[in-house]
């Protein structure tokens, strides 16, 4: 399974960087198929996931899958209904982190630092997207910081978390703020790590149990 995640998301990667010129239904379809097979994969652990667990880790890759869509089809009006896709999976993905373990403050403001310093980036640019953002960059800022406070918490979760920052932020900078080099290449090599760290993270929790 792990293989063929990672040979899926090669694939799309490859595409392009290769063949961008593609449709967008076409790559819109590559680019979902590494989220589908986490969702494959959270069904087969399903004998080992607590109810709620396997529900909102479903709820969460469904909306990803969404977003990605929303994304990969975007010609300047879809984005911020990907954004909204992307808000409601973290939003799921926190509440799959409930209940909380303990409270790291250090975390929390280390996060809350690290949002409000790109945030200011992003701010003269943002326009009408102002409120979008910002409530989007909140719950990715909290989703992330759970991962090392949630009773779940383990390596891969707390990787998830931190990758998802990254690969946002880069996205963040490249549309707001100063547009990157072959930024869509890192963005997706680090949001296919996040994704797969996170639902690998729930998942070991639940088998160890």
């Amino acid at each position: 399974m792990n293989i063929l995640f990672l040979t899926l998301s090669s694939v799309y990667i490859a595409l392009l960087l290769f063949i961008p010129s593609l449709t967008q239904p076409i790559m819109a379809l590559f680019k979902t198929l590494p989220i589908g097979l986490l969702i494959v994969m959270v069904l087969k652990g399903r004998n080992q996931l607590q109810n709620r667990t396997f529900i909102t880790l479903l709820v969460a890759l469904s909306f990803s899958a969404l977003g990605d869509v929303l994304l990969a089809l975007d010609t300047g009006q879809l984005f911020i209904g990907g954004l909204a896709a992307f808000f409601i999976s973290h939003t799921f993905y926190i509440i799959t982190m409930l209940p909380i373990k303990n409270w790291r403050l250090d975390v929390l403001l280390l996060y809350l630092f690290l949002a409000i310093i790109i945030f200011c980036l992003f701010y003269p640019n943002l326009n009408d997207m102002l409120f979008p953002v910002l409530f989007y960059m909140l719950v990715l800022t909290i989703m992330a910081s759970l991962t090392w406070m949630t009773d779940k918490s383990n390596g891969f979760l707390v990787l998830g978390g931190a990758v998802f920052v990254i690969s946002d932020s880069i996205l963040g900078l490249n549309r707001f703020y100063l547009e990157i080099a072959h930024a869509d290449i890192a963005i997706m090599i680090m949001y296919y790590i996040a994704q797969f760290f996170l639902i690998t993270g729930f998942i070991n929790h639940h088998s160890n149990k």
